[in-house]
C-alpha cells in the first residue's frame, strides 16, 4: 500500500468496520469508560498491523480478529474489571439503539456475559451474520467445530433464558 493513501484507507476501513468495534468493546466492556478505551486500543492494534494485512482475506474478517485478539487481551490485563461490572452500565451506551429492543439488547448482553470469552466472541460473530468459515477463520478453528460450539451455546443460552423465564 502506499503510505501517502494509508491514512484515508484506514480511516475508510475504521469507518466501514466501526460497528464491529462497537459489538466488541460492547460485549468484553460493560461500562462507557472502558468500552471507550477498549475501542480505542482496538483501533490502535488495527492502526499497528493495517500495513500487514493480506487482500487475500476478506477485510471483516481481519478486524474482527484483531478486535477480539485486542479484547481478549485487555481483559487479561484488567481481570479486576469483571468484579465490578453492573448491568445497568449496559445503558450507558452512546452509539444509536433502537429504543424498543433497549430490553432485548440487555438480556442478550447479560446472557452473553455468562460465556467464557471465545465462546462469546463465536457467539457475537455468529449473531452478526459471519457464516462458519468467516468464524473459523478469524478464531483460527474449523468449520465443523464452530458449528458444534454454536450449538452447544445455542443450548445453554436457551437453558438460561428459559430459566430465568420461568424464574421472573
Amino acid at each position: 500500500m502506499n503510505s501517502h493513501n494509508e491514512p484515508l484507507t484506514f480511516e475508510a476501513m475504521i469507518a466501514t468496520h466501526k460497528g464491529i468495534l462497537y459489538k466488541i468493546a460492547r460485549s468484553y466492556s460493560y461500562c462507557d469508560e472502558e468500552r471507550r478505551d477498549l475501542i480505542q486500543e482496538i483501533t490502535l492494534q488495527l492502526w499497528r498491523s493495517f500495513t500487514q494485512y493480506d487482500p487475500k482475506f476478506k477485510l471483516s474478517t481481519w478486524v474482527y480478529r484483531v478486535a477480539l485478539n485486542t479484547a481478549i487481551s485487555f481483559l487479561r490485563r484488567d481481570s479486576l474489571r469483571k468484579a465490578h461490572i453492573e448491568l445497568t452500565d449496559m445503558s450507558l451506551l452512546t452509539e444509536q439503539v433502537d429504543s424498543t429492543n433497549t430490553e432485548l439488547m440487555l438480556e442478550i448482553q447479560r446472557l452473553l456475559k455468562l460465556l467464557d470469552k471465545y465462546d462469546r466472541a463465536l457467539f457475537i460473530m455468529h449473531l452478526d451474520g459471519l457464516d462458519y468459515a468467516q468464524i473459523a477463520d478469524v478464531l483460527d478453528i474449523s468449520a465443523s467445530s464452530v458449528s458444534t460450539k454454536i450449538s452447544r451455546i445455542k443450548q445453554r443460552l436457551n437453558t438460561l433464558f428459559i430459566g430465568d423465564d420461568n424464574n421472573g
